[in-house]
């Protein structure tokens, strides 16, 4: 084993990048399918942009699914072009990012059928950051209001001054997945890890490959 690889991971497949381009710092197993869990939201986000009239509701509710991974909130969005037609828009948006090992069969991710890969996700990632700043710009926000209500971000990363944005997921069959950008002295930097073994691991693990990328790359 490589005596300076990163330790203490118990993730199923991981990539770590250069936001922008395509240096990349760390992989392990990037051609294996995993379950999105609420990464899916990412690609709701994209389609409730690139398809749904803009208005201060549906910018709302792109905030919720970013801060709060609030299903109810991905399910709306979805009911208002209906949600069959959602899904096809979802997947022909992975098609057209040339995503060709994922695929989506609900608007939340709760379904076990969304699948991709660390490399998939990250064409997305990138799509967004150049296309689509706002999703992962909302998702930095410490709290949101909702109504009279306020609720922190389940991110543990918001509020930390190099957190540029991400997306958490969870659920029993892909357990703790997440993908961040962090900003670095040379530049941002992507991390997608997926199937970390407990919810609150995938923040540590992702901090492990932070603190592993910048130190052996000199980031």
């Amino acid at each position: 084993a490589d005596e300076d690889a990163p330790h203490g991971l118990t993730i199923s497949s991981a990539l770590v990048k250069s936001a922008l381009d395509n240096r990349i710092f760390y992989e392990l197993n990037t051609s294996q399918h995993w379950p999105l869990a609420s990464l899916t939201k990412l690609m709701n986000a994209v389609v409730a942009l690139e398809n749904i009239p803009a208005s201060e509701t549906r910018d709302a509710l792109i905030r919720r699914m970013m801060v709060l991974s609030d299903n109810s909130a991905a399910n709306t969005l979805a009911e208002t072009l209906g949600v069959e037609q959602y899904i096809l828009l979802m997947n022909a948006k992975a098609q057209a990012l040339n995503m060709r090992q994922t695929g989506f069969s609900d608007a939340n991710g709760l379904s076990y059928l969304n699948q991709s890969t660390v490399t998939d996700i990250d064409k997305l990632v990138t799509y967004i950051l150049i296309r689509h700043p706002e999703i992962f710009a909302y998702s930095r926000a410490p709290s949101i209001s909702i109504g009279t209500l306020t609720r922190d971000n389940i991110n543990e990363f918001a509020g930390r001054s190099n957190f540029l944005g991400g997306k958490t997921g969870f659920t029993d069959e892909a357990n703790g997945n997440l993908v961040t950008i962090f900003s670095t002295a040379s530049g941002p930097i992507t991390i997608i890890t997926l199937g970390s073994k407990a919810r609150e691991d995938r923040f540590k693990e992702t901090d492990i490959l932070f603190e592993w990328t910048t130190r052996h790359f000199k980031l």
